[in-house]
């Protein structure tokens, strides 16, 4: 098992190019040290959160970087509703992965094994999706939080899914997960460094 990556072997997992990579270790986004030859490595461990924190799919080489991790995979079409949910969901502490409804949907979870899963449904009752994720071998007994219109509630609810989440409400789509999987007794994951100590901080200056 590899502990560091070079800046183009970073670029690579992460989709970017180098000069991006390198600009986000000069503003100090991801840490990296210096070899004495003056070449920047990354940390695994350091690539991984980053990735995590940004609500990135995750590499099988890097799955095992970041245990303890719970993770969260949201199925739904491409756009605004899935970007704000990995987002959110990302900064909140989990590790995310994103799949399209569908086949795609049931390889994520093959390759992911979720904790949980975030669906943005098309229909009342979840349509396709739902029954899809429902009757999967794996992710049958896996909780399902729909983000949807309000009055889609009751529906979701009751063709399968966990707990529902208005888009109005979309807000409180992290805390509504880990409220599924506590119920699921699943145990709460540690907040990413950063996203601690920004809660910290805050905490600090509504008690000053």
């Amino acid at each position: 098992m590899r502990r560091f990556y070079t800046t183009f072997e970073a670029a690579r997992l992460l989709g970017v190019s180098l000069p991006t990579v390198v600009n986000w270790i000069k503003a100090r986004r991801i840490k990296a040290h210096r070899t004495p030859g003056g070449h920047r490595r990354i940390d695994r461990a350091d690539l991984a959160a980053f990735m995590l924190h940004h609500g990135m799919p995750i590499p099988e080489e890097l799955s095992d970087a970041s245990p303890g991790r719970q993770k969260v995979l949201v199925v739904a079409g491409a756009g605004p509703a899935r970007e704000g949910a990995v987002r959110q969901l990302a900064a909140a502490g989990y590790a995310v992965e994103q799949s399209s409804p569908g086949f795609a949907a049931g390889a994520a979870a093959a390759r992911f094994e979720p904790d949980a899963v975030v669906l943005v449904p098309s229909a009342a009752d979840g349509g396709e999706p739902l029954r899809e994720l429902r009757a999967d071998r794996l992710l049958g007994a896996v909780p399902v939080v729909a983000l949807a219109p309000a009055d889609w509630t009751a529906a979701l609810l009751e063709a399968g899914c966990t707990r529902a989440v208005a888009r109005a409400a979309a807000g409180q789509l992290a805390a509504t997960v880990g409220e599924a999987l506590a119920a699921a007794g699943v145990r709460p994951a540690p907040l990413p460094d950063a996203v601690s100590q920004r809660r910290r901080r805050a905490a600090r200056r509504s008690g000053d």
